[in-house]
């Protein structure tokens, strides 16, 4: 099990997923405009999750893939929670960790272009930093504007390298 700390900023609390996150992730990924550019996503058997989700068993499917993967130490997900109430904003975490970890990172939308990614963002690449982590990658379609944005404001650069049709983006974090 891959110990997964709650992380603090001025106006976010990043929290493990848990179950008790099931309406924010069903809000999340039921949004269009959220899943536009999102890759395809799985259940833990394999199967496809159809985003977005239209019910919230597509969700759950998704929360408990999340859930089983942070339990193999092989990737996982906070949930962003507005300070200091606990409103559900959004999700970020890693795909994968090791000396090179993926990042992705999905809001609500009513939480966009409030700078809030970026504040998650800082706090999730210190943890990968201070896990170790020499490099941290993200794979972003060139037309998610907005998130190409932030990943240049974090400092990542573009790879020239590409997976499924999203560009992929680096940012070194050093000796680790």
């Amino acid at each position: 099990m891959l110990p997964i700390p709650t992380l603090e900023s001025a106006r976010l609390r990043l929290v493990p997923l848990s179950r008790a996150d099931s309406e924010g992730m069903f809000a999340l990924f039921s949004r269009a405009e959220v899943c536009r550019y999102s890759g395809p996503a799985q259940d833990l058997e394999g199967r496809e999750i159809p985003l977005p989700v239209t019910h919230r068993d597509g969700s759950d499917r998704l929360l408990d893939y999340w859930l089983a993967r942070a339990r193999e130490g092989s990737g996982f997900r906070w949930a962003l929670h507005r300070r200091p109430e606990t409103a559900f904003v959004g999700a970020v975490g890693f795909n994968q960790v090791g000396a090179c970890c993926e990042y992705a990172f999905h809001l609500v939308p009513d939480a966009w272009g409030q700078g809030l990614a970026a504040e998650a963002s800082r706090l999730a690449l210190q943890w990968a930093r201070s896990r170790g982590a020499r490099e941290v990658e993200a794979y972003v379609d060139a037309g998610n504007r907005g998130s190409v944005r932030l990943l240049e404001r974090l400092g990542f650069a573009a790879s020239g390298d590409a997976r499924e049709g999203a560009e992929r983006w680096a940012l070194s974090l050093g000796a680790g």
